[in-house]
């Protein structure tokens, strides 16, 4: 059902986002977007969270999605914004997250010419087109409640990749009468793979006596993860679970592997007894990291990892998406459409083979004490502290890793037990992403503990999102590991150039004082012990009472 109003460009973007159930949005004004502004200014049922920068509204939008499950939203000017915003819109596109951008953009056609205006680019709309699943400007009031609805149903459709709207300043301005939906939300129905495909995967399912799986972050996507749970224990298959996909299932069940940076050599035994593969909402990018150079550099190995798993010659592989399928692994079925659905579809098909498949716990328990001992041997320092973070952190709490040593760390050791309560965005690896994420995390799981994990290079890059923490009462603990060191990007350095460091040793501030600068309680530790005690004392206080903190941890300098 419809009605019609007369609104302002700037009042039909708040109308039309509030129709879809929008409740937060993350940006900073300009002058461009001012009418969005003074639209939001009459709307309490969206909350603004004002950003420091494009890059941490971004961000902010983006850990906002990861944990609600919904799209987040991100208000940007003309020009600056959209560029200073470009890296959360890759990162969603590489995630397949739902983040919508709804840019302002300069009046009028230019015919290809510069005129040397405010905020101009060479071409606006054709930078986020790069980096988003789907991208428009409209030119009339109008078209906006229709363009806002197309964007969001997009984003609920199939994969999900970030979208870009944007908006010209006179249309902005300009009054219309427009038709504006009446509040709805929903998703679309979601996509069951054929029929043949589930009997082809299924007779694949029955012949096999020792499967194992690899998930994805698409499972918890999906919302498919007591599916996959049900069908790993029915089929006593080994489930392999990436950094992304690390909080996919209890890491404490005896048949989860957390295998981020894992060598194909530490697998590969398990895996070559594996007689059939079955991939779930995974691109098996197997992509290369500096962590094989690292393994090298301290067990005095020269050997190259190749990056590659030794998979099964059988492969059954679901996603949502046809075009992952068969890009970096033969896929023996191809099961295209919504995970659960396919799921439940195979489980429906297997519940009288229960009892036929081979018990292969003890395999896993000895490559997980394998990767337990390679972790300590890459991460020795910090794994005392991500223990005593784990005895402190409620079992539903969420932990934001960012591009750092303890955030690789955790990416491989760290254990969670629930969906959506890990967030590691290793594809695009930007670094410095750890507290915008963990701000849009704690928005959407307001009644969640949530943890970021920063490394003191990368956390210099969005310090500023202190700020907004601040102003916000957002109460993340932002944990700051400091050794005064690029040191992943350094321990590479050194590998490959013995002797030759450039650029990779730091001087940090005082970031307990520059926490309190921002007003924020900042306190230092000296011990595990008191990390543990600390964060233990702070989570117990009411949620009322809570405030954003900041604890640095002293590492060894590097």
């Amino acid at each position: 059902m419809q009605h019609s109003v007369l609104l302002t460009g700037g009042q039909a973007v708040v109308a039309s986002l509030r129709a879809h159930h929008i409740e937060v949005v993350f940006g900073i004004p300009g002058v461009h977007n001012l009418p969005i502004y003074d639209a939001l200014y009459d709307e309490p049922g969206i909350r603004h969270v004002l950003a420091r920068h494009e890059q941490g509204a971004g961000y902010m939008a983006d850990g906002y999605a990861r944990i609600a499950g919904r799209p987040g939203v991100a208000l940007v000017i003309t020009g600056p914004g959209v560029t200073n915003i470009a890296t959360p819109l890759a990162d969603a596109y590489a995630d397949s997250l739902p983040l919508l951008v709804i840019a302002t953009s300069l009046p009028g056609k230019t015919g290809g010419r510069s005129w040397g205006r405010l905020h101009e680019l060479k071409d606006q709309l054709g930078l986020a087109q790069a980096l988003v699943g789907w991208s428009h400007e409209v030119q009339r009031v109008a078209e906006i409640p229709e363009a806002i609805a197309e964007a969001l149903r997009q984003m609920r459709t199939g994969r999900p990749r970030g979208a870009f709207l944007q908006i010209p300043l006179d249309v902005l301005e300009a009054q219309e009468t427009i038709a504006l939906p009446a509040l709805e939300e929903g998703r679309e129905p979601a996509v069951a793979p054929s029929e043949e495909a589930v009997q082809a995967a299924l007779e694949l399912l029955r012949a096999a006596r020792r499967p194992v799986i690899i998930a994805g972050a698409g499972v918890s996507a999906a919302g498919a993860n007591h599916e996959l749970l049900r069908l790993a224990e029915l089929l006593q298959a080994p489930v392999l679970l990436g950094g992304k996909s690390h909080d996919v299932l209890p890491n404490d069940h005896s048949l989860v592997i957390t295998t981020r940076g894992a060598p194909s050599r530490t697998l590969g035994p398990l895996l070559s007894r594996s007689d059939l593969a079955l991939v779930v909402g995974s691109k098996l990018g197997m992509q290369r990291t500096t962590l094989p150079a690292l393994e090298r550099s301290r067990s005095g190995q020269a050997q190259a990892d190749t990056g590659r798993l030794p998979l099964p010659e059988k492969l059954i592989h679901i996603d949502i998406d046809a075009g992952e399928i068969g890009q970096r692994y033969p896929a023996s079925v191809a099961l295209v459409g919504d995970a659960r659905l396919a799921l439940s579809a195979l489980l429906a098909g297997l519940e009288e083979r229960a009892g036929q498949y081979e018990d292969r716990r003890e395999e896993v328990a000895a490559v997980r004490a394998a990767l337990r001992e390679r972790a300590q041997r890459i991460y020795g320092e910090v794994m005392p502290w991500l223990e005593a973070l784990r005895t402190a952190l409620p079992r539903e709490g969420i932990v934001v890793a960012d591009m750092t040593m303890a955030g690789y760390a955790a990416a491989q050791a760290f254990p969670v037990y629930e969906p959506h309560s890990f967030i590691h965005a290793s594809e695009l690896c930007s670094i410095g992403t750890g507290l915008p994420l963990a701000l849009g995390a704690q928005l959407a799981a307001p009644q969640r503990a949530v943890v970021a994990l920063c490394g003191d290079g990368g956390f210099l890059q969005n310090v500023g999102e202190l700020a907004t923490a601040a102003q916000e009462r957002i109460p993340v603990v932002t944990i700051v590991f400091n050794d005064a060191s690029y040191t992943a990007v350094k321990n590479d350095q050194l590998q490959r150039f013995p002797g030759r460091s450039i650029a990779t040793t730091l001087k940090p501030p005082d970031f307990v004082s520059l926490a309190r600068a921002f007003h924020i309680e900042g306190q230092g530790v000296e011990t595990p012990d008191e990390l543990a005690e600390l964060l233990r004392a702070r989570l117990a206080l009411p949620l009322e009472e809570t405030r954003p903190l900041l604890i640095e941890v002293p590492l060894t300098q590097r």
